[in-house]
């Protein structure tokens, strides 16, 4: 990883630690889902999520890119198909167990 990218995901990590830590393991004890897991254990899926997204993005055409986990989604955006040495990026991180609701 590039400090750049390190970077990104620090700020992600930080913001999601300083926000929304409680919120985080509270939705998991509820929901009784990994209800053991540690923040740092949710840092370390994100990280590999994280990873698995820089590796993706080389290798395969596109501007979206997702990959989850336990819970955790992590999407990145880019504005061009092909992959390219220091591409400005965006990552987006949710945590939540359903993408979405059709109760109607």
């Amino acid at each position: 990883m590039t400090k750049k990218e390190i970077e990104i995901l620090d700020d992600q990590i930080q913001y999601l630690c300083k926000n929304y830590q409680d919120r985080i393991k509270i939705m998991r004890q509820t929901l009784g889902i990994n209800t053991d897991f540690t923040f740092m254990r949710e840092v370390e899926t994100i990280e590999n999520l994280y990873k698995s997204l820089l590796e993706l993005r080389k290798t395969e055409k596109g501007t979206y890119f997702s990959n989850g986990t336990s819970g955790w989604t992590l999407i990145y955006l880019r504005n061009k198909k092909n992959f390219k040495d220091g591409e400005k990026f965006v990552l987006k991180t949710y945590f939540s167990f359903i993408e979405v609701d059709n109760y109607e």
